[in-house]
């Protein structure tokens, strides 16, 4: 299973992807709503969906909502990661089963919601060469 992370910020891109990794997690990580479309629709293997607020090219919620349509499986396991303070906008979101993660975010908290999504019950690194 994999996990698809959506984020115009490269710098935010590329922190998330390698914590993610790091934990085990398959992860493929895009800048945008037409990538992220484009990969929902060549792999079958996404089990869930970070998702950031804002984007370059239209909104979490605006893809949330085509993938609530096109990808109902994933739909309630999205969490949106945003710098916003406005909860309101949020409720109808929260009440669909998605989770809101505010900026600025600890990455344990990621690798958590991530880890409940698969069912996986140790979410400590994996080190590819554990020493002597």
């Amino acid at each position: 299973m994999a996990i698809l992370h959506v984020d115009d910020q490269a710098v935010i891109r590329e922190v998330v992807y390698r914590a993610l990794q790091v934990h085990g997690f398959d992860v493929a990580s895009v800048d945008g709503v037409g990538a992220a479309k484009r990969v929902l629709e060549e792999r079958s293997d996404i089990a869930g969906a970070l998702l950031d607020e804002r984007l370059k090219d239209g909104s979490g919620l605006e893809l949330y909502d085509w993938i609530a349509v096109h990808h109902p499986a994933i739909a309630g396991h999205v969490a949106f990661l945003t710098g916003s303070g406005d909860a309101e906008s949020f409720e109808p979101l929260v009440a669909a089963g998605c989770q809101i993660i505010k900026k600025p975010f600890e990455i344990v908290e990621l690798v958590r919601v991530v880890a409940e999504w698969e069912g996986v019950a140790d979410v400590g690194p994996r080190v590819s060469d554990p020493g002597p």
